[in-house]
């Protein structure tokens, strides 16, 4: 029966918003919040896991389900701090750090092969001879 019930209210949520999904599901749980057979209707498939879920938070194996606030690690303190004068330093030029990389500059890729060439001029012949 429930079922059913849950069935004909969702219809009716679908109607009422028109066909957009989104706004139906979000009047439907404003109708269960009002309406207790229709939550039961809604909750029920899902009753087990979410005990399941409330046992786990209680004991403290489901920490993955724990609410971010309640997880949260304190942050670890930055090792070096720059002040505003090493900022500056590095800005002006003066030494101190600085902002360069280390990284070489990109070589270009190496020649191919004579076969490769000769491929690669047949092909473009070819290419051209198409269009």
């Amino acid at each position: 029966m429930s079922g059913e019930y849950l069935d004909k209210k969702a219809r009716e949520a679908l109607e009422q918003m028109q066909g957009n999904s989104n706004r139906a599901a979000q009047l439907l749980a404003q109708w269960a919040r009002e309406d207790e057979k229709l939550m039961r209707a809604l909750v029920a498939p899902m009753l087990g896991s979410l005990a399941l879920l409330a046992v786990q938070r209680t004991t403290g194996r489901g920490e993955q389900y724990r609410p971010r606030a309640a997880r949260r690690r304190p942050s670890e303190p930055i090792a070096e701090k720059v002040t505003l004068q090493a900022v500056a330093e590095v800005l002006s030029g003066k030494g101190g750090m600085t902002l360069s990389s280390n990284r070489a500059a990109p070589t270009p890729p190496p020649e191919g092969s004579r076969r490769h060439q000769t491929s690669m001029k047949i092909l473009a012949a070819a290419y051209k001879a198409k269009s």
